[in-house]
């Protein structure tokens, strides 16, 4: 299967928008790995990176060469979507 990358600078533009609008979303950085070709969900949210490292194999990508994409989890309704005040 192909996965659609994107430069990071397109992806930075989109996320930081996304965000401004849903201020409570949470985004994933998502790549192909350059060795074995899995793609690799980041697990930092609303947070890119220049290179992403895959666990699986103990590759690091590049992704500045080779673009990314990313998840968005939106928030509806319930206790999740009232801020967290504080430390858990």
């Amino acid at each position: 299967m192909a996965f659609k990358n994107y430069s990071l600078e397109e992806c930075a533009h989109a996320i930081a928008k996304l965000l401004e609008e849903h201020p409570h979303a949470a985004v994933y950085q998502k790549w192909t790995c350059e060795k074995c070709g899995d793609r690799v969900t980041g697990n930092e949210r609303n947070k890119l990176f220049w290179f992403g490292h895959h666990e699986e194999c103990d590759h690091t990508t590049d992704i500045r060469k080779t673009g990314c994409n990313y998840a968005v989890h939106y928030v509806i309704g319930g206790l999740a979507d009232i801020p967290s005040k504080g430390a858990a």
